[in-house]
């Protein structure tokens, strides 16, 4: 074999001073195969270096190219294993313990990314989540200009000490699908919170769009710069990240509790990072208070309650620790054990890591206080806080990964064109708010150019936005209801199905802890559509029909198949809105009759336009009776 030294880390893979066969990283312990479809496997070698792979009996024999690169292609298996998967070259690699399986594409922005170490009833949900059947590659986050031959990542099997990590919707949905069917379901997390669609979209086909595409793109970098930027952001990036792992492994006092209090600035707390001079800051942040304390409150066990915090915190008081968290959102109370207060003066420290997102203390000026025996002391107000390890240090720009379109497709799909796989879950749209007239041109366009890159026609489900932020007391015009609709106008597709999730959202929180039910709900159209379980119920009612007659709105439903109710058993529908002629939106009364709702308002006499569920946070109870929640709709033509 020749002596060769070939670093392409672009391409994952992974190679020594001689160029021994190699396999990229997506092939790997613990992984699975796509069923019933024909295999790649492929690698590098030395040229012309013969190659062999065995796998499940079958025996393939093939050379590398003048470039060292080889493939091999198996024929379609049924579902089942494990197995070990031997390459041999003039070196062997042996990979165990792989399935053969479905295996699911899992992408789009922090909702699909979010674990399940943060879902409601996070303990518990981990402690039974025994299932080795069930796998999950996760991709390390990157991104390039360029279309990129391999990624990083790596598989585990389901298992409480691993699950934790796994994407809370993407393992919902593999835990019924597996439980229904009893085949192997593998997850590919290829996610990263606050992204666009167009960044997921491949440069290429993004460029046959109209002009008015790259209205959205003025402010940022083309051509040659472009190409210097995301090389000199791909450098920051990895920069930020190591400083931030020797933070995490130091033992270095500095790190754990500064002193240096002239270098804090002031801030009103609570604070949300995405209020202040924080937004688009990533890192660790030091907040800083002190408080007074009688001699009579010293010797009390105490409570120190910070309110939920996003995303992780460490927490001292007089410089010793009294707790800490890493659970997103999650309320922050933590117990003071006696000899920590003092007399007079007492300093408390928090260190606040975020990694994307807003970060922050994200509750309220009440939330903030110590406590001790029934007495409260605030302390909501004026705080400090000082930069610790930060992404604008290393001049890495957090959102780098929406400044150009394709740059998470060049890096986070475009490796994985080559693995076959049963379908694609996506939940993303949080971030296109506000531009809904061009998502329809855009989610419809992805859907159909990664069909076309994987060369099928393969399934794509995806989540409906989640209700988010304050319900209108009045009708009026919502951007979050307007991106719903845009995804569902994607439904025209073919093979195509959407997950209604209105009623699992929370008003303070874009990232609702109940993925339970955004996971259930994307597998029932799974195994409707792909898993033979015709019987099954995979959708909430959708509008069929409106008729206006007189005074009165007659609306019929489509996925009724035993009838429609109210979730609160109340005897009036809420959610509906009608106007006349002028379009002015008033709340209406509405009931249901059978298999359709009737609507009416004393102040519409002659409705000409309906909507239901239309707002950022809908007040809504309509479902079908398998507890499925209705679509949002409007039949009027208002400008996107």
């Amino acid at each position: 074999m020749k002596n060769i030294v070939l670093i392409l880390i672009a391409f994952g893979f992974t190679f020594f001073v001689r160029a021994e066969v190699a396999l990229p990283n997506i092939f790997n312990d613990n992984m699975m195969f796509q069923r019933d479809k024909p295999v790649k496997i492929w690698g590098k070698a030395d040229a012309a270096e013969k190659i062999e792979v065995a796998f499940n009996g079958q025996l393939l024999k093939t050379q590398a190219n003048p470039s060292g690169k080889w493939e091999v292609t198996l024929k379609p298996m049924t579902y089942g294993g494990p197995y070990s998967l031997i390459v041999k070259g003039e070196n062997t690699i042996v990979l165990q313990n792989i399935l053969i399986g479905d295996v699911w594409i899992c992408s789009g922005q922090s909702n699909m990314e979010f674990p399940v170490k943060y879902v409601k009833d996070a303990k518990s949900e981990m402690a039974k989540a025994n299932y080795p059947e069930i796998r999950s590659f996760t991709v390390k986050r990157n991104m390039a200009y360029y279309p990129l031959e391999g990624l990083e990542g790596d598989w585990t099997e389901c298992n409480p000490e691993t699950v934790g990590q796994y994407s809370a919707v993407g393992y919902f949905f593999a835990r019924k699908v597996h439980e229904e069917t009893g085949i192997p379901i593998a997850l590919i997390n290829t996610s990263w919170g606050g992204t666009q669609i167009e960044t997921w979209t491949d440069t290429k086909a993004y460029k046959k769009l109209p002009a008015e595409y790259w209205e959205h793109y003025q402010d940022g970098v083309f051509g040659k710069d472009s190409v210097r930027f995301i090389a000199s952001q791909e450098k920051a990036q990895k920069s930020f990240y190591e400083a931030k792992r020797i933070m995490e492994d130091s033992k270095d006092e500095r790190y754990f509790f500064p002193r240096k209090t002239s270098e804090f600035k002031t801030c009103k707390m609570p604070l949300r990072w995405d209020r202040s001079e924080l937004k688009n800051i990533d890192g660790v942040v030091w907040f800083y208070t002190s408080i007074d304390l009688p001699a009579t409150a010293v010797p009390n066990i105490g409570i120190l309650n910070l309110g939920p915090i996003d995303q992780k915190d460490m927490v001292w008081i007089n410089g010793k620790s009294v707790g800490g968290s890493e659970t997103y959102m999650e309320e922050r109370s933590y117990k003071i054990p006696k000899g920590i207060l003092q007399e007079g003066n007492n300093t408390i420290a928090v260190r606040l890591d975020d990694n994307g997102g807003n970060g922050g203390f994200v509750g309220k000026e009440e939330d903030l206080f110590l406590q001790l025996d029934n007495k409260k002391y605030s302390l909501a107000g004026d705080w400090t806080y000082r930069k610790g390890i930060t992404s604008d240090m290393f001049n890495y720009e957090p959102n780098a990964r929406n400044l150009y379109p394709g740059l998470l497709y060049n890096a986070m799909i475009n490796p994985l064109l080559r693995f076959k796989i049963k379908g694609i879950l996506w939940y993303q749209g949080e971030h296109n708010v506000g531009r809904s007239r061009q998502y329809r041109t855009l989610f419809s366009n992805m859907i159909k150019d990664w069909r076309k890159k994987w060369r099928e026609d393969l399934p794509f489900y995806w989540v409906q936005l989640p209700n988010y932020m304050k319900t209108d007391e009045k009708p009026k015009r919502s951007a979050w209801a307007e991106l719903r609709e845009a995804q569902t106008a994607a439904l025209a597709l073919p093979k195509t199905g959407e997950a209604v999730i209105i009623d699992v959202g929370e008003a303070d929180d874009i990232h609702p802890k109940n993925k339970q039910d955004v996971g259930l709900r994307l597998a029932l159209i799974a195994l409707n559509k792909d898993y033979g379980r015709k019987h099954l119920v995979y959708s909430g009612p959708t509008l069929k029909s409106v008729k206006f007659r007189g005074s009165k709105v007659i609306v019929s439903f489509d996925h009724t198949k035993s009838g429609l109710k109210t979730i609160d058993s109340s005897s009036l529908v809420k959610g509906f809105a009608i106007a006349g002629a002028d379009k002015k939106f008033v709340w209406a009364k509405a009931k249901i009759v059978k298999d359709k709702v009737i609507v009416e308002s004393d102040q519409i006499v002659k409705p000409l336009f309906i909507r239901y569920a239309w707002g950022n946070n809908p007040e809504t109870n309509l479902y079908n009776n398998e507890n499925l929640p209705a679509c949002p709709f409007r039949t009027d033509n208002l400008s996107q």
